[in-house]
């Protein structure tokens, strides 16, 4: 089978998942069902020659599990982000689309805290729309479906939480 194939199936895993984090509510349960995610979203990328989708993926589930058990703070919000950048500066033959999972996910854990799960909803939205580029040039056919789809939902999520307030 070739690496296309298995690359958009791997990520196919973590696109089912990814969609069904638009609807849940919690911030806890969001950041655990994203850390699965991010694990096949990452390999997806890493087989599909996505060096930095897998690098900001890793360093997602990292961040998520270290954010459910402690208190997230400027200056871990800012080591998650300046850990990523250096781990990212050594595959960045691809231009500007080798950013956006790391602009992506650095605007994603400024904002991981946020007390409004609406404006953690908008953020999602927002950084998704990164990916669907990203995936995009990389070939990712599975995940821009599902990127497309995952806004959406967070979308409907957004809404179904201000409905409640």
């Amino acid at each position: 089978m070739n690496t296309l194939v298995i690359g958009n199936l791997i990520s196919g895993i973590g696109c089912l998942i990814m969609v069904a984090i638009g609807l849940l509510k919690k911030k806890s349960h969001i950041l655990i069902a994203q850390s699965f995610q991010c694990a096949f979203m990452g390999f997806g990328n890493l087989i599909l020659g996505g060096v930095n989708g897998f690098i900001a993926n890793v360093v997602s589930i990292v961040r998520n599990l270290v954010f459910v058990k402690c208190k997230s703070t400027v200056a871990l919000k800012l080591a998650f982000i300046a850990v990523q950048v250096l781990l990212s500066l050594g595959s960045m033959g691809d231009g500007w689309v080798a950013w956006l999972p790391i602009l992506a996910t650095a605007l994603f854990t400024w904002f991981l805290d946020t007390k409004h799960t609406s404006t953690l909803k908008i953020v999602i939205i927002s950084t998704q729309i990164m990916w669907l580029i990203y995936d995009i040039y990389y070939r990712n056919y599975v995940a821009v479906t599902f990127d497309i789809m995952t806004m959406i939902s967070n979308l409907i999520g957004f809404f179904m939480v201000r409905k409640e307030k």
